[in-house]
């Protein structure tokens, strides 16, 4: 028999973390312009821009794997979305859930990259080399900054993470831990796609790269999922470093704290070309990930 009630609150969840994501779009944006003196656009624009695009014709395909790789992608996030201990409600749950959110977390852009790749635009595949080469650099960072986390609290599990930070301190407090913050927001960058590590999309470069092809119906559900996946991250963030929250309340103005970093360290450093990122990458996130896990062995 289903749980109506849990089915009901799963909804309620999905449809809070959309409505947040654009908002956190917004301010991304807003942010950003106030920081480079511009006005910017007003916080709900994401939301005016999708409903504007579902509203478009589109007459270009590439075939099935084209409109597989948005839907592919939205779906994975919202898989992520629903393994996170959000307010207390956490769907899925397993002995290692921190491993298959961090995994997941990096899924979606393959599936955008296998849908940008059947459209054989150039400026398509070019990006799409560079997320590859980029996904590939900061796996050994993130990692380090994982196991660094496991080895201090000798769990895989979001909730039971959550609840010793609750009895012990925030990750963030412990002197280790707070080195594997460091590499874990400078990869945390990287997954939102900011600069400067903002090299696969490239607007000025690229034309957004996998992205180019992309448009109406296809580009709203890319926008989607962006909002979905920037919940995700940031709340996946202030459960791991900020020891979660109790209420929706506590865990947003913990994601906005996230979030303001990235948007700060996006707006005072220039892009990295592709090798400058993978060489920082395998050099000083590694570095400062080595010695946090040492230290918390």
């Amino acid at each position: 028999m289903f749980d109506w009630r849990l089915i009901l609150d799963a909804i309620g969840i999905l449809i809070y973390a959309l409505v947040v994501g654009f908002i956190f779009m917004g301010i991304e944006r807003k942010a950003m312009a106030r920081i480079q003196r511009r006005i910017g656009p007003p916080i709900y624009q994401p939301i005016i821009d999708t409903l504007k695009l579902l509203g478009k014709k589109e007459s270009v395909s590439h075939g099935f794997i084209y409109n597989f790789g948005p839907v592919f992608a939205l779906g994975v996030s919202i898989t992520a979305l629903l393994f996170i201990p959000i307010a207390n409600f956490q769907l899925f749950s397993s002995n290692a859930d921190l491993i298959v959110v961090a995994y997941l977390l990096e899924v979606p852009m393959l599936g955008i990259m296998l849908g940008a790749m059947s459209s054989g635009n150039p400026y398509s595949a070019l990006g799409v080399q560079r997320g590859l080469l980029t996904m590939v650099a900061m796996q050994l960072p993130y990692g380090l900054a994982i196991i660094a986390l496991v080895q201090h609290w000798g769990t895989f599990k979001l909730s039971q993470l959550v609840a010793l930070q609750q009895l012990q301190g925030w990750s963030i407090t412990v002197p280790a831990l707070a080195l594997a913050f460091i590499v874990f927001d400078i990869v945390f960058q990287a997954l939102l796609g900011l600069e400067p590590f903002d090299i696969i999309t490239a607007p000025a470069e690229i034309s957004m790269g996998p992205m180019v092809e992309y448009g109406g119906k296809h580009a709203a559900l890319l926008f989607t999922q962006h909002a979905v996946q920037l919940f995700a991250e940031t709340a996946f963030f202030a459960v791991l470093f900020f020891g979660g929250a109790s209420n929706l309340l506590d865990l947003f103005l913990k994601q906005l704290l996230v979030l303001f970093i990235a948007i700060f360290v996006a707006s005072i450093y220039p892009r990295f070309t592709i090798d400058q990122a993978a060489k920082f990458f395998w050099k000083w996130p590694t570095i400062i990930g080595i010695i946090a896990v040492l230290l918390t062995v």
